[in-house]
């Protein structure tokens, strides 16, 4: 069993869309040849609170289906409440099984997921699939380290923890502990000191007499994570052409049952216009499976349309719908539109001074 899978970069993150199709790719690789495999093609959606569903068929053409969940960089807590959140949407739903997919699963995590009985595999190649009916046992060992360390060092506000605490800390008025904005964000309390740490050194964020947050300049704060996130650097980004324009697009977007979250020029323009947008920037879970829904043409050149697999699930809070189109937060698009090309820094200063005037209307 090779580690892995081709064309995984051991240094760069994947998003969660990349971790599901890797794993894919690990079960068919495992699976006897005269055993069948498919997976929904189906985006996440309100109501459907899971990634995907895997079915196997045996040669007698007897199917298990399993309901998967991917966690990047998992805890065994919150391997815990993945597995206890996959059993609720399992009741009442016969023939299928949890299971966990994971871009690595460490050796705690993976020991708890046997305990419970549940089926899992990481992107490194480690994987337990277990089935009484059909019968059916693999266990295969993957990377026994980490290829994607989460800790970053105090300098930078790279990676997805930092991305988190800054929205954490921009989209939430102070004062607040710690503590107090851990639980009430789900951003690690260990993560947010440290960036704490960080923006306090560059007189961004002053502390209480009890080290709680007393103030926070979220302008500040968004120009610093600038210096160390792009959004065509820091996420997976797909060029597309939609040949009638933006304007079709916008119309094909309304009501769609699937999630997604504008960002950049377009979304600046639902508050404060500073130019006709001519690319159309979107969040998305599955870039190849929108493009398809929405009739995009793949395009190196002329490219309308940008499809990214963020850096993390943050870029779908705290969105807003604004003339028909669900935004992302305010603040991600500000940074989004900091590190970007020709105009877009301009337009960001644009929607910072907006958000000045407005805080009322996105900060909580």
């Amino acid at each position: 069993m090779k580690d892995g899978v081709k064309g995984m970069q051991p240094n760069k993150i994947m998003s969660e869309q990349q971790v599901l199709r890797a794993c894919e790719e690990l079960i068919r690789d495992v699976l006897p040849a005269n055993w069948n495999f498919t997976a929904s093609d189906v985006l996440k959606s309100k109501t459907r609170q899971y990634d995907s569903l895997l079915t196997l068929t045996s040669p007698e053409q007897r199917s298990v289906s399993y309901l998967v969940e991917v966690k990047r960089s998992p805890t065994a807590k919150s391997v815990v409440n993945a597995v206890a959140q996959l059993r609720l949407l399992l009741e009442g739903r016969e023939g299928e099984l949890p299971l966990l997919a994971a871009n690595y699963l460490g050796r705690r995590s993976r020991e708890v997921l046997k305990e419970l009985d549940v089926s899992y595999v990481d992107a490194t190649g480690n994987m337990r699939l277990t089935t009484s009916s059909p019968g059916l046992f693999v266990e295969v060992q993957g990377a026994q380290k980490d290829p994607w360390p989460d800790d970053q060092p105090l300098r930078t506000l790279r990676g997805r923890g930092a991305g988190r605490a800054v929205r954490a800390l921009v989209d939430t008025i102070p004062p607040y502990g710690v503590r107090e904005l851990s639980a009430r964000t789900g951003v690690a309390a260990a993560t947010l000191s440290r960036v704490i740490d960080l923006l306090e050194r560059d007189a961004i964020v002053t502390r209480d007499r009890r080290s709680g947050v007393a103030s926070v300049d979220w302008a500040g704060a968004l120009r610093r994570w600038s210096q160390d996130y792009e959004l065509r650097r820091s996420n997976t980004v797909t060029s597309y052409l939609e040949p009638r324009g933006l304007e079709a697009l916008s119309q094909k977007l309304d009501d769609v049952p699937w999630r997604y979250a504008v960002t950049s020029s377009l979304a600046a323009q639902r508050f404060a216009p500073v130019a006709p947008a001519r690319t159309a920037v979107l969040y998305v879970d599955d870039a190849t499976l929108t493009a398809k829904k929405l009739g995009l043409h793949s395009a190196d050149a002329g490219a309308n349309v940008l499809l990214v697999e963020p850096f993390d699930e943050v870029v779908f809070e705290r969105t807003v719908e604004r003339n028909g189109l669900i935004v992302a937060a305010p603040s991600q698009v500000a940074v989004d539109l900091l590190t970007g090309p020709g105009r877009e820094p301009a337009e960001g200063e644009a929607l910072i001074d907006w958000m000045e005037k407005n805080e009322d209307a996105w900060r909580s």
